[in-house]
């Protein structure tokens, strides 16, 4: 696993995961951890920000990995059945407009409310590309992250 972070950030910070907001969460209510299968797909998600003025290209971020990840009930937003289950489309997913995105937090809302403690998303920066996003508020039991070795300073 694999996602972007200030330099010298702490990857798995959870106070920072709250404040943050994206496509799958709701600012101040629920934190997720958003992380790229690839690297690739971490560096994508990392220039979709920058490009959309989320981020800004001079502050300095390092790409960094996750090595264990475990957890419990995972909805597959990758499997065009569970899509249709959530009436959710691959355009909305990859859509950046308003619309899109709060239809992406409503599914977020209802995965949530049936036990889901993570989403396995189609990117919406890279095609091709999947994401895991993962609520940090699941009991322990249901979930383990670590830091893993890799930290290099993406070139900007």
């Amino acid at each position: 696993m694999w996602r972007h972070v200030p330099r010298g950030a702490e990857p798995l910070h959870y106070g920072f995961l709250l404040r943050a907001t994206g496509r799958w969460n709701r600012q101040g209510r629920y934190g997720c951890l958003y992380c790229a299968l690839s690297a690739s797909g971490a560096l994508a998600e990392y220039r979709k920000a920058v490009e959309r003025g989320i981020l800004q290209s001079l502050s300095p971020r390092e790409l960094i990995s996750i090595c264990v990840v475990r957890v419990s009930t995972v909805l597959d937003l990758t499997d065009p059945g569970e899509r249709r289950a959530f009436r959710i489309t691959m355009a909305t997913i990859r859509s950046d407009d308003a619309a899109a995105i709060e239809a992406c937090r409503a599914v977020a809302d209802h995965a949530r409310a049936e036990g889901y403690r993570a989403l396995l998303a189609p990117s919406a920066a890279r095609g091709g590309g999947v994401n895991l996003v993962i609520y940090v508020d699941a009991p322990a039991a249901e979930l383990e992250l670590e830091n893993g070795p890799d930290r290099r300073l993406i070139k900007q």
